[in-house]
């Protein structure tokens, strides 16, 4: 890979994390209000581009599916770039994609993913919130 497009990947993997960050606090206020894990939630697209603010409605369970792993994000359908050389599509159906990021873009979607560096409870892809959904109810 040469080195701009090594930049590239590193800018869009950041740009996507953002977007990730704010999809978890939106994950966490569904939870407080008691949404049912099968209940279908707001999410922002995590798409490369910073300007996208489109919506893709999932349920916790599922957006959680997508969650276990660091290095993979939630798309609005077509917005998934299959020419690229730093992701792949995993799942592209019912109105949004699931795309992985590999080689350096996983690497730092990976390093940035709170979930797997802040050692929550050792608990590999739950925030204790998320985790306490199906408790007290």
């Amino acid at each position: 890979m040469r080195e701009d497009e090594g930049e590239r990947a590193l800018k869009l993997a950041m740009n996507e994390s953002a977007a990730r960050t704010s999809n978890e606090q939106l994950s966490r206020m569904a939870v407080s209000h008691r949404f049912g894990s099968d209940q279908r939630v707001p999410f922002v697209c995590e798409c490369a581009d910073a300007n996208c603010h489109e919506i893709v409605m999932l349920s916790l369970d599922d957006y959680e599916l997508v969650r276990v792993h660091s290095n993979r994000f939630l798309l609005v359908a077509g917005h998934e770039d299959a020419e690229v050389t730093h992701e792949r599509i995993v799942e592209a159906e019912n109105g949004y994609a699931v795309v992985e990021k590999i080689g350096v873009a996983g690497r730092e979607a990976t390093r940035l993913d709170r979930r797997h560096t802040s050692g929550l409870g050792g608990r590999k892809g739950s925030w204790p919130s998320v985790a306490r959904r199906g408790s007290d109810r």
